[in-house]
Parts: structure tokens; C-alpha cells; sequence
């Protein structure tokens, strides 16, 4: 028997179900590393997401392409980092405050008045962020627009713009770097 995680990988790949469930189980810290980013290992929902996290892998391996040159462990490091990221962005939408919920984890209420300066400096901010946005290229808008005020994932963009998902996170990375300087030199 081979502890190669390479032979392993091979087999996998192949079809082979004892070397896919040997995968699983190697790749397991790689997935509860990607879970504790954001629950303690004491949440109910951990056992949740690590079968996610065993589908994210099965998933990879169905689409796993050889000629693309990436390891199949980078590959599957990608596909589980950006499907928690993405998890978490929709579970911190979908999550409502409640009282049960702020006792739990500890968490208070705050007050809910708005000084109005900040409401006029922060709506300036906004004009400021919007007016920086203009002058990026049009698919950095399109990418950006997407991502944070529709809450589109980097593969549900890709498949929108018929991009590659490498691309996309290119892009959207390009745009927040021009973003960052344009907004840098306007407060300066």
C-alpha cells in the first residue's frame, strides 16, 4: 500500500473509492484549518462543514483538469478557501439579530442613534468611493459591482462574464489596488 499523498491523488483521480476515501481523510486538516478561521471547534456546526468541505473535495475531483499545470492540492486548497469565504459572506447576511443570538456569543446591542456628522461624512465617503469606482476599466466595475453590492461568489461572476475564475480574482484584486490608491491620493 502506497502513503504517497501523489499515488493517492492519482488514484483518486482515477476513480478509485478507497484512495478517494484515504484523500478525504489526509485532507482533513486542510479543512477544519479553513473552518476554525471562523467557528471554534466546539460549534455545533463544525461536523456540518466538514461534510461540506469532504463535497467541496469530491467536487474538485470531478473537476479537476490535468493540463491546467496546478497541483491538485492547490487546486483543492483554492476551491475550499474561496467556498467557506463564501459560506461566511452568506451566513453573516442570512444571520438576524435576536436576543437568544446576542446572549450567546456575549454580544451587546448599540444604541441605534447616529450622530448626524458622521451620517454627512459618511455618505461623503460613499460619493468619494463611487466617483473613484468610475475610473476603473469597465469589466473592474462590472467585477466589483457584482462582488460587494449584488453579493455574487468569484465562480458565479465567472460563469456571468464567461471568465476564467483565476481571472476574475485577478481583476477584482487589479481593481481593489487602483481603488485603494485613487482614494489614497484624495485624502491626502
Amino acid at each position: 500500500m502506497y502513503s504517497d499523498i501523489n499515488y493517492i491523488i492519482q488514484e483518486s483521480l482515477k476513480g478509485d473509492k478507497i484512495y478517494i476515501e484515504k484523500l478525504l481523510k489526509r485532507l482533513n486538516p486542510l479543512i477544519y484549518k479553513n473552518i476554525y478561521k471562523y467557528n471554534a471547534p466546539s460549534d455545533p456546526i463544525v461536523e456540518d462543514l466538514l461534510q461540506e468541505g469532504y463535497i467541496v473535495i469530491l467536487k474538485s475531483l470531478k473537476n479537476y483538469d490535468i493540463d491546467r499545470n496546478v497541483h491538485f492540492l492547490q487546486y483543492v486548497k483554492t476551491n475550499l478557501y474561496y467556498y467557506y469565504i463564501n459560506y461566511y459572506k452568506k451566513d453573516i447576511k442570512q444571520r438576524t439579530l435576536s436576543l437568544e443570538y446576542l446572549n450567546e456569543t456575549g454580544k451587546t446591542l448599540k444604541s441605534t442613534l447616529v450622530d448626524p456628522a458622521a451620517l454627512i461624512i459618511r455618505e461623503e465617503e460613499k460619493n468619494e468611493l463611487h466617483k473613484c469606482i468610475k475610473g476603473l476599466t469597465p469589466g473592474e466595475k462590472k467585477i466589483i459591482n457584482l462582488f460587494y453590492f449584488q453579493g455574487f461568489s468569484i465562480q458565479d461572476i465567472s460563469e456571468e462574464l464567461d471568465l476564467k475564475y483565476r481571472s476574475v480574482i485577478n481583476m477584482k484584486c487589479n481593481a481593489i489596488k487602483k481603488l485603494r490608491k485613487m482614494i489614497k491620493l484624495m485624502f491626502k
